[in-house]
């Protein structure tokens, strides 16, 4: 199981002043755009995904950053600049640190914490203040350092994107296990903490096998799943799957354990939202599943695990036949003003089918009235994709 031991809490470091960069009301267009209202009441977009050059430029509200960036942020106004990261000599990457706490110190034990070469004992040690911080808030019942611990993760999550302070957080063993405890819907903390922490856990695992094995050695894979199955809320839910994915994607073990009954499980997932939000959850949820049994990303698995294969082929049938009826359903409506759901249905039911095709097929029924569908959608350019998906299952 996970390990817990007591970490004392260092000295209180200056927070990145991030919440200012919060404040505004944004609304996803889809996951490429982010678009937000200026002060004259104007929608402004711009891409998701930083742009880096090798000058510094500024960080937008919203925008995620690639992993290995030269990253600075402003302690005065909390405006986040970034670059591409440089091998330049003596020069100190991720954290302007405020000039109270000192640079150097009698003992630099960076390299055993996990860092590199390059990164000031100070710097490590303020991420080490953020996991303190959030070790000791989350088993408290005091709500009231809420904003506080949101402008935290705010700040671990810039940071984590950077494999080494990544590494400072999973192997920290109360970090990650403070994390899935703050992303439990169980624990009464608010749906944007359960979301924040997921993103910091989910970020720092990414492309990090070592990280994902020591996690799923510390028996942290069920408490992911915990996590997705108790949430009621859309948005956590979406980040919820987002972390879980990021531990079983490319370790064998642990998508071995997953590919079962647990992924079968997520069948009856009920999520709670309006309009897009919810459809967004589900979509996710569906995107995983199509990870986790498309053969092509995991080859090497299957071929090696003979005796995973009647796993797959038993969780495929059982998606198979929910993903059927879930796109009987939408083919049914009259209309829809989103169509990104019954997208995925029907791309995911696509490559179930070509994949295991003793174990999932497309009924005389289905592929009429996805025939009748994208004759109704005709060239409207909105549901170009839908009707190409539909076009894959006639």
């Amino acid at each position: 199981m996970v390990r817990f031991s007591v970490y004392s809490r260092l000295a209180v470091v200056v927070l990145f002043a991030v919440a200012a960069a919060t404040s505004d009301k944004r609304q996803s267009i889809d996951d490429n755009q982010v678009c937000t209202t200026d002060i004259e009441g104007h929608q402004v977009c711009y891409p998701r995904l930083f742009n880096a050059t090798d000058e510094f430029q500024a960080v937008l509200p919203g925008q995620d950053l690639p992993p290995g960036l030269h990253v600075q942020i402003n302690m005065a106004n909390g405006e986040r600049l970034a670059k591409l990261m440089a091998p330049e000599p003596n020069k100190d990457l991720a954290l302007t640190v405020p000039e109270s706490i000192p640079v150097d110190t009698p003992s630099d034990n960076s390299r055993q914490r996990g860092f590199g070469a390059g990164y000031k004992p100070a710097a490590a040690e303020g991420f080490q203040a953020h996991i303190d911080l959030v070790v000791e808030l989350s088993t408290s019942t005091d709500r009231s350092q809420t904003d506080f611990l949101h402008n935290t993760l705010l700040a671990m999550e810039d940071l984590v994107h950077d494999t080494r302070y990544a590494d400072e957080l999973i192997h920290r063993s109360t970090g990650a296990t403070s994390l899935l405890r703050l992303s439990d819907a169980n624990t009464l903390w608010p749906a944007n903490i359960r979301q924040l922490a997921s993103v910091v856990l989910g970020t720092a695992l990414q492309n990090n096998p070592e990280a994902q094995e020591s996690l799923y050695v510390d028996g942290a894979l069920p408490l992911f799943i915990d996590n997705v199955v108790r949430e009621n809320d859309a948005r956590a839910l979406g980040k919820h799957i987002f972390a879980l994915s990021a531990l079983v994607r490319g370790n064998n073990r642990a998508l071995a354990e997953f590919a079962g009954e647990s992924l079968r499980n997520l069948r009856t997932l009920r999520v709670v939202g309006d309009g897009k939000v919810r459809d967004m959850a589900e979509v996710r949820v569906v995107r995983l599943v199509e990870d986790v049994l498309n053969s092509e990303l995991h080859p090497d698995f299957l071929e090696s695990a003979e005796d995973m294969k009647k796993v797959f082929a038993a969780s495929a049938n059982a998606w198979c036949s929910e993903l059927t009826d879930r796109l009987l359903r939408e083919l049914a409506k009259p209309g829809a003003e989103y169509y990104e759901r019954p997208v995925a249905y029907a791309h995911a039911l696509q490559v179930l089918r070509s994949q295991y095709p003793d174990n999932c097929s497309v009924s005389n029924e289905l592929q009429h009235l996805a025939q009748n569908k994208a004759t109704q959608l005709g060239n409207d350019e909105s549901a170009a994709d839908y009707r190409q998906a539909l076009s894959e299952l006639i």
